[in-house]
């Protein structure tokens, strides 16, 4: 594979373990509520635009009221846990550190919005790394729409075919690839299915795998 002229990062779960809050949150409210949610529900999440989410627990319970109720405790709860908690994935900066290093143009495409999502990056010390940097609240469909991948390229002023991604969710990775980027695919949470690994240019075991993979050389983590 050609070494891409730019490189764009997934947020939530791929960058910073928000994704374990998140199922710490959601399984917390769900027994405060009494409710007994299979885990092929909580693997689905992973990724999850919120009206994809909603529907599903409403299809599971058949009570909007009591989705309400779920979905607001569980976003006090995670508000709740993040200062507490919330760490970068392994790996994270010194796999931006390095692809940065080696004159790899980086860009953030997330689909939290802007406010919430930029606190991150500058807490954890990523916002620098990017040169653009893309968010939920400024696109019309979530993922795995490909639409957050489209303007990112866009505002780096490179067609997508010439970018790689980095995700860790399925409906990431979907994305990623419906835009025609090479797309490398890190879980953590959620299990690669066999499509999506197919058509990735690589699942790999760790962020600190990605700089090599990406680069087509071995590449010493900073």
């Amino acid at each position: 594979m050609p070494t891409p002229q730019a490189v764009i990062f997934d947020m939530d779960g791929t960058l910073i373990d928000t994704e374990r809050v998140s199922q710490t949150a959601w399984r917390r409210a769900a027994t405060d509520l009494g409710l007994d949610v299979p885990e092929r529900i909580w693997n689905a999440f992973v990724g999850c635009s919120i009206p994809n989410a909603r529907k599903m627990i409403n299809d599971l319970f058949g009570d909007e009221g009591l989705t309400d109720r779920l979905f607001a405790h569980q976003r006090d709860l995670f508000f709740a846990l993040e200062d507490e908690i919330l760490a970068p994935r392994e790996g994270a900066l010194e796999a931006l550190r390095t692809l940065a290093d080696a004159g790899m143009t980086l860009a953030l495409a997330t689909t939290t919005a802007r406010e919430h999502a930029l606190k991150e990056m500058e807490r954890f010390g990523m916002a620098p790394f990017f040169s653009t940097m893309t968010f939920g609240d400024e696109i019309e469909r979530s993922k795995p729409a490909p639409d957050i991948y489209f303007e990112a390229a866009r505002r780096l002023g490179v067609a997508p075919e010439v970018c790689a991604a980095v995700e860790d969710s399925m409906n990431g990775a979907r994305a990623a690839l419906a835009a025609g980027m090479a797309t490398f695919l890190v879980p953590e949470w959620a299990e690669a299915t066999p499509d999506v690994a197919d058509a990735c240019a690589a699942v790999l075991g760790g962020l600190a795998e990605v700089p090599a993979a990406i680069l087509g050389r071995t590449a010493v983590l900073a």
